[in-house]
């Protein structure tokens, strides 16, 4: 009998969701909208086993579980249950292993509603070239859940995910560590939350006294909750700063104990001697003229070739249709008219091509702002 799963596929944005979604999909996808909202709901069937399938749904960024727009609270909700058409069996959390800290925040969050979760690295030649190492045995002790290094504009690590996710299928849950002590935040509060939903964990009970107004809870169970809030005077916004604070203050430890990233000050110093010598006050300039100089010669020189090419093709084909093709205005239009000028166009492509390539190069190496400041006074 084969088994299907749901899994939830969360994470910030930009750290590689959506590359991610797209390869374990391929054209298995379907795009709507989230019941009531002009969010876009993306989903999409991946064979994880022989027996076991998954329905994905790729969900819309965030950076923490205090949502603020309509997309971030479509997440919110699924993530907290409180989605009738969307109940995930399990979650997918991508972090940008390049920004490991900024992603942590939403990863322990997540960790803490007590879903089960695999966690998957992304961006870790970025991270690499960063100077930033990463140890995931050590990143997996200390936030109790899987991890996994993926690429997925390489196909690599996606046959171990697959695997991982057949083992956490297959396997019953266990309950992860919290990342903080939650039920310290607000003890009496949260024991009585879970003595009405005795399933929960004490950061879902902390979500359900914060945010209970947004969720579809009857009547009866809303009046309980704000009563619960009331005898405890419970503060949703101390609350909510003490658990940041916590959050970070653990983020910091689990950082030191697993990531070695490269040391600031060499950085620092290194700019600092490539600056003394780029933004000096005559080299610098000289610098500027030679680099100049060079780009313009450049665009010229590399970009003959393929103009050439162009221009002798153009020309071998305009004297083939001209032989092929019967005396008539229409020809002359044709080749005289339609063919020479795509080849006019054509012709400078090259050149721009070059120009914007090593544009870009100047661009990422850092000299283009170096630029700017050389040319401030002078462009001012």
């Amino acid at each position: 009998m084969i088994k299907n799963i749901n899994i939830a596929l969360v994470g910030n944005p930009n750290s590689g969701k959506s590359s991610l979604f797209n390869v374990l999909t391929g054209l298995k996808q379907q795009v709507g909208n989230f019941p009531g909202v002009t969010v876009d709901k993306k989903t999409g069937h991946c064979q994880i086993a022989e027996r076991l399938t998954s329905t994905i749904i790729d969900l819309p960024g965030t950076y923490s579980l205090y949502p603020k727009r309509t997309d971030e609270w479509v997440s919110y909700k699924v993530l907290l249950q409180q989605d009738e058409t969307i109940q995930p069996d399990m979650v997918l959390l991508v972090a940008d292993a390049s920004n490991l800290r900024r992603n942590l925040l939403f990863c322990s969050q997540i960790i803490d509603l007590k879903i089960p979760v695999i966690m998957v690295l992304t961006m870790m030649d970025l991270a690499g070239n960063k100077g930033t190492q990463i140890d995931i045995t050590g990143l997996e002790r200390e936030l109790g859940v899987p991890v996994i290094a993926v690429n997925a504009r390489k196909n690599k690590g996606l046959g171990n995910l697959k695997k991982l996710i057949e083992q956490r299928a297959a396997a019953q849950f266990v309950k992860p560590m919290s990342v903080i002590n939650n039920k310290a935040l607000a003890e009496n509060a949260i024991n009585e939350v879970e003595k009405m939903f005795p399933a929960i964990s004490d950061y879902t009970a902390l979500h359900y006294l914060i945010n209970h107004e947004h969720f579809s809870f009857d009547v009866s169970t809303q009046h309980k909750i704000e009563s619960i809030e009331q005898a405890n005077q419970f503060n949703p916004t101390k609350t909510q700063a003490e658990e940041i604070m916590q959050r970070y203050g653990r983020i910091k430890q689990i950082m030191q104990l697993t990531v070695v990233e490269a040391d600031p000050l060499k950085k620092a110093l290194y700019s600092q001697k490539l600056d003394n010598i780029l933004l000096d006050r005559r080299w610098g300039y000289l610098i500027l003229l030679t680099v100049l100089f060079l780009l313009f010669q450049s665009v010229f020189w590399i970009a003959q070739y393929p103009m050439d090419f162009i221009e002798w093709s153009f020309g071998k084909f305009s004297g083939y249709l001209a032989g092929l093709m019967p005396v008539a205005w229409w020809s002359d239009l044709f080749i005289n008219g339609v063919v020479a000028g795509l080849s006019g166009i054509i012709v400078f492509v090259p050149q721009i091509m070059i120009l914007f390539g090593l544009i870009t190069i100047l661009e990422d190496t850092g000299y283009m702002a170096r630029i700017s400041f050389l040319t401030d006074k002078l462009m001012r």
